[in-house]
C-alpha cells in the first residue's frame, strides 16, 4: 500500500487505448440488438474494411454443400475483388441476415441470388463513390482486387478500404443494381478450396450438434399411444 500511495503521489499515470474502429469491435456492436439485421439494407449483408478486406454476413449453416466457399465466391465475383480479401462469420441471430432454413442443399440456389444482388448495390456506391475521389466517372473506372482505378490512368487509383474502411454504407437493398454478365466473370465457376473442408478432415468442424451452452436443456419427443 506504501508503494502504491508513493506512485501516485510522484504523478504517474497509466494510458491504454483501445482502437474502436477494429472490425471484430463494429462485429460485436452489431450483435447487441436482438433478431435477425435488417434485410433490406446492405450492411446486413457486407461490411467493407480499411485493409480492403470484406466480411459477408451468410444466413445459412455449412453442413457439407460449400455453400460457405460458393456464396463468397459470387459476393467477390460481384465486388471484383479476390476470394482471399473475403472472410465470413458464424451464424449468429443477431449478427447474420435471415436466409430461411438451411435444407434441400438449395442455400446456393435461394441465397446466391440475395448476395449476388446486394454485392452489386455495394459496388455500383462504391463506384460512384470513387468517381468523386478521383474526379472521374464511373463508366471510366474499372476494378481489380478492391483497387479502383480510371482505365488508361492506373496512377489515379483508391482502394475500397480507403472509401468506405470500417464504416456503415447506410444504403437500402433495392436489388436494382446490375449485376456483372456472366461472360465477364473471373472467379465465380472457377475451382477454389472449399472453405470448410480443412477442420472437417481434421475432425474439429462444430456442427449445431456440438453446441453445449451452460443451462441449456434438451427436450426429447415421446410418442404416446
Amino acid at each position: 500500500m506504501t508503494l502504491r500511495r508513493d506512485f501516485l503521489k510522484a504523478g504517474g499515470a497509466l494510458v491504454i487505448g483501445f482502437s474502436l474502429r477494429d472490425s471484430l469491435f463494429a462485429q460485436f456492436e452489431r450483435g447487441r440488438t436482438p433478431g435477425p439485421p435488417d434485410a433490406k439494407q446492405i450492411d446486413t449483408w457486407l461490411a467493407i474494411h480499411a485493409d480492403n478486406t470484406a466480411t459477408i454476413y451468410l444466413g445459412f449453416a455449412e453442413l457439407g454443400q460449400g455453400n460457405s466457399t460458393a456464396l463468397p465466391q459470387i459476393a467477390a465475383e460481384e465486388l471484383d475483388m479476390d476470394m482471399s480479401q473475403l472472410r465470413t462469420v458464424p451464424l449468429d441471430t443477431n449478427v447474420t441476415p435471415n436466409q430461411g432454413g438451411t435444407y434441400s442443399s438449395a442455400s446456393i440456389n435461394r441465397g446466391g441470388p440475395q448476395v449476388r444482388a446486394a454485392a452489386a448495390e455495394a459496388r455500383a456506391a462504391l463506384l460512384k463513390m470513387a468517381a468523386e475521389k478521383l474526379d472521374s466517372t464511373v463508366d471510366r473506372l474499372s476494378v481489380s482486387k478492391g483497387v479502383v482505378s480510371i482505365t488508361g490512368n492506373p496512377q489515379k487509383r483508391v482502394t475500397y478500404g480507403e472509401l468506405l474502411g470500417d464504416k456503415p454504407f447506410h444504403l437500402a437493398f433495392t436489388g436494382n443494381a446490375p449485376a456483372k454478365p456472366y461472360a465477364e466473370f473471373k472467379v465465380v465457376g472457377t475451382s477454389v478450396p472449399r472453405r470448410d473442408m480443412p477442420a472437417k478432415v481434421a475432425g474439429t468442424y462444430e456442427y449445431i450438434q456440438h453446441k453445449r451452452i451452460e443451462g441449456m436443456l434438451h427436450a426429447r419427443v415421446v410418442r404416446l399411444r
